[in-house]
């Protein structure tokens, strides 16, 4: 494990989709295995399926952000605690007369800075892409192609797709540690500027 410069003590999620605080515990599982993982309900502020990559980035931003107020306010962390505020959101875009999949995950800091980070794009099936096109969610039409599953709550359409090779956990957790790993390597340039103006003196 590398030199840790950033201890994280809370992660508040907007969400109290088991999928997504998995998501979140594979994310911090190496850096921080003893954080506190806590998860909202929230108002995205956007439609239940969200339907472009700008609806989608949104709705991420506002579970961040509720999350990381409510956490403040119901765990209150002692005053030298990292707390940061999660949001991960799925939605879809067009492409052409293609439907496609994205995700969004949004990082919020007490201090108000924000890092986001997005992926797990690719092409929706037809079979599925057809009913959300005339404007149906992607969770309760896998859920009647599945004879009822919750797929929303499980493995998700990229399970479906992969046949479980890859997990909604899976796909939402790379990019939450991405998301995180952008927070957590904040202050890079600085390092390497300082590091030349000290090479120049050299």
């Amino acid at each position: 494990m590398s030199k840790l410069f950033h201890q994280l003590e809370y992660c508040f999620v907007g969400s109290l989709n088991p999928v997504k605080l998995e998501a979140i515990k594979m994310a911090t599982a190496e850096y921080w295995p003893k954080i506190i993982i806590k998860g909202f309900e929230v108002d995205s502020g956007v439609s239940a399926q969200p339907r472009t990559d700008e609806e989608t980035y949104l709705g991420a931003l506002a579970r961040a952000k509720q999350a990381l107020t409510l956490g403040l306010n119901q765990s209150k962390p002692h005053s030298k605690a990292t707390c940061l505020g999660l949001g991960l959101e799925g939605g879809v875009l067009t492409k052409g007369d293609e439907l496609w999949s994205t995700v969004w995950v949004v990082v919020t800091t007490t201090e108000g800075k924000v890092y986001e980070a997005n992926g797990a794009r690719f092409k929706v099936p037809n079979i599925i892409a057809q009913p959300i096109l005339r404007g149906e969610e992607m969770g309760p039409v896998l859920s009647r192609l599945f004879d009822g599953a919750d797929i929303r709550h499980t493995n998700g359409a990229i399970g479906v797709v992969t046949r479980n090779f890859v997990t909604r956990a899976e796909e939402y957790g790379s990019i939450a540690k991405l998301a995180l790993g952008l927070w957590y390597g904040a202050g890079w340039d600085d390092i390497l500027a300082q590091s030349y103006e000290r090479a120049k003196t050299i």
